[in-house]
């Protein structure tokens, strides 16, 4: 996937502040230290006017005997008005995080190994151990009365990392959450560390607590936020490394890369075998499956074979220019590099007994389907018009010739069950030439881990240059991907270097830079359709705006600019329009920006000016 300029500005500004931090750390942290510092002063200041002076005001009339007036009852009414609008955005309640309590008699020999690393390292003592479905663990904090009144803190364990992991390896990775909550020199740190997320969480509370919400707070939370984050940013990845750190003293190097390692592989693995696929399944299925636990486990069980320099190499094209977590190969290279022996051990979870298993597997898998009961119903709502439309298609006979490659891509998306392959195939005894079904084949052949599907990609760009840039896009995933079978690595790699200097010519066309110009959509009522489905399956898009870029190459497919109205937070936003463009349906490709990106406020006018009124808005 080629870097956005959002992405490599954003590379830039992190190179530039750890460049400032490296010659001076010292000033550098006292800089991040003030400006947490005004962040409280500022809310406090705003706390104070709204409540405490209205106080002052009503004391000083009883005191002066002067009498009660309209003007400052409204003076007055204003000011608690505003007081209760900055309480009311910054009350952002953090329950405990969900999942299965833990308790030390369940099983007492992995609680006394969490005990001794608390200790060892000058950790707090923990309000509670929780297992929930992530393949991942966390340091978890809950301030009280905003930090005021101190911090709980768990520690959150997913089950399937109890089910890839060995014993030690587990433990490294306990010792390094434990690293976050560590005090003495790391103090600072940590603390730094915690209060990215909590001024986060504060940002979306203003964002979408409505109309108490104060203009001029929206506004300081719109600069504040993103500023404070780009700026602790460099101090929250240096304490990635300090927790590593900790994590090799208290248990050593080779336990803690190997997890980190097997951690790599069987993300990549889960996310492609249940994740994406997930996608699919809310729109054909009305209510999330009943155990996402049995699923993870299975898939788990089938992990392909590990190859630790693929996998190292994999992770560091896949690094995330907004993940504070170092990459792969610099983790490892901080400390002693590759392990001679990378698992796979007695998994952690044998610990725990079957029976114990069972009832975290209940609990876990109750919990997550009540978080995501609501959107996914919200979601399998939005596909009701491809649902018809599929419906429609198979009335009278089945499709006909002309709707057999839309027949296919519906049955693709709205029948998971179903092998799309074998649908592809009719469209393609009947239409051997056709490029979209030749993509759509050789795409499914490849994850099927089918050498023919790579032939199936290359005639598709012969056949059609338009087939390039999705190609590419596959290729790209794939080369990021360490559980593709070598020899299919290999030959995804040969053509995507027969196929680079078109690729590469194609995709400059792509994106929409200042000098260029813009005209109207295209779309017809049913894309339209489509695309109001898309953004109505995330809440944060209020509306939108879409044009197309005039281009002036013949055959070529549309480019097309959709700016939307985010009211979520700015933390959500980048991840959000990540999911949307992976969900919409367009004729071409997008560039998809927010518009609160204020180096693109220019762009956002004009996208306006052309399109009138907006294409989608949310509850129309």
């Amino acid at each position: 996937m080629r870097e956005t300029a959002d992405e490599r500005r954003r590379k830039a500004r992190v190179a530039r502040l750890e460049a400032e931090s490296r010659e001076a750390p010292a000033a550098y942290r006292r800089r991040v230290a003030l400006l947490a510092a005004l962040g409280y002063v500022v809310l406090g200041a705003l706390a104070l006017v709204g409540l405490g002076l209205p106080v002052l005001a009503i004391g000083a009339m009883f005191a002066t005997g002067r009498e009660w007036d309209v003007q400052a009852s409204v003076g007055i009414i204003v000011l608690l008005v505003m007081g209760a609008g900055v309480l009311r955005a910054l009350w952002v309640p953090v329950a405990p995080p969900p999942g299965y309590a833990l308790w030390a008699d369940h099983v007492p020999e992995l609680a006394a190994d969490i005990e001794c690393l608390r200790r060892e390292a000058g950790a707090p003592p923990l309000d509670g151990v929780v297992i929930d479905s992530e393949l991942n663990a966390a340091a978890v904090t809950c301030p009280r009365m905003f930090g005021l009144l101190g911090e709980r803190r768990y520690l959150v364990l997913g089950l399937p990392l109890l089910r890839l992991l060995d014993r030690d390896e587990l433990l490294a990775v306990i010792a390094h959450e434990f690293g976050h909550f560590r005090s003495g020199n790391g103090r600072f740190m940590a603390w730094i560390y915690r209060l990215r997320l909590r001024w986060w969480r504060m940002a979306e509370a203003v964002a979408t607590s409505g109309l108490l919400s104060p203009l001029l707070l929206s506004r300081f939370f719109a600069w504040y936020a993103p500023h404070f984050d780009a700026v602790s940013f460099v101090l929250a990845r240096e304490e990635e490394f300090e927790a590593d750190a900790v994590a090799r003293r208290l248990v050593g190097h080779a336990p803690l890369a190997s997890g980190l390692i097997r951690l790599e592989h069987a993300s990549a693995w889960l996310d492609k075998r249940m994740q994406r696929p997930m996608a699919e399944r809310v729109r054909a299925q009305p209510k999330p499956p009943l155990s996402i636990s049995a699923e993870q486990a299975r898939w788990l069980r089938e992990l392909p074979p590990l190859h630790v320099d693929r996998v190292i190499a994999a992770a560091e094209r896949e690094h995330d220019v907004d993940d504070t977590h170092p990459v792969l190969s610099k983790r490892l290279a901080a400390g002693e590099g590759i392990p001679g022996v990378v698992g796979p051990g007695t998994p952690a979870s044998q610990l725990f007994g079957a029976p114990l298993l069972a009832e975290i597997e209940r609990t876990v898998d109750t919990q997550w389907r009540e978080r995501f009961q609501a959107p996914w119903a919200e979601a399998h709502a939005a596909a009701e018009p491809e649902r018809q439309r599929l419906a429609e298609l198979e009335r009278d006979g089945g499709p006909a010739e002309a709707d057999l490659l839309a027949h296919a891509r519906l049955c693709e998306t709205l029948r998971p069950e179903q092998d799309p392959l074998r649908l592809y195939q009719q469209v393609l005894a009947r239409l051997p030439d056709n490029p979209s079904a030749l993509f759509r084949a050789g795409v499914l052949r490849v994850e099927a881990g089918e050498m023919d599907g790579v032939a199936q990609l290359e005639r598709a760009m012969r056949l059609d240059a338009g087939a390039i840039v999705p190609v590419f896009e596959r290729l790209d995933a794939w080369r990021r991907d360490a559980t593709v079978a070598l020899d299919l690595a290999e030959a995804l790699e040969r053509l995507r270097e027969a196929f680079a200097a078109q690729a590469a010519s194609l995709r400059a066309r792509d994106g929409v830079d200042a000098d260029d110009e813009l005209v109207a959509h295209d779309l017809d009522a049913e894309a339209l359709q489509a695309l109001s489905g898309s953004l109505r399956a995330l809440p944060q898009v209020a509306e939108a705006w879409l044009v197309r870029k005039r281009l002036d190459l013949p055959g070529e497919a549309a480019h097309y600019t959709l700016l939307v109205a985010w009211r979520g937070s700015v933390a959500s936003e980048t991840a959000g329009l990540k999911r949307l463009v992976a969900a919409l349906r367009l004729p071409g490709s997008v560039t998809v920006f927010g518009d609160g990106d204020s180096a693109r406020r220019a762009l956002a006018r004009r996208v306006r000016a052309v399109c009138g009124p907006p294409v989608y808005r949310r509850g129309r």
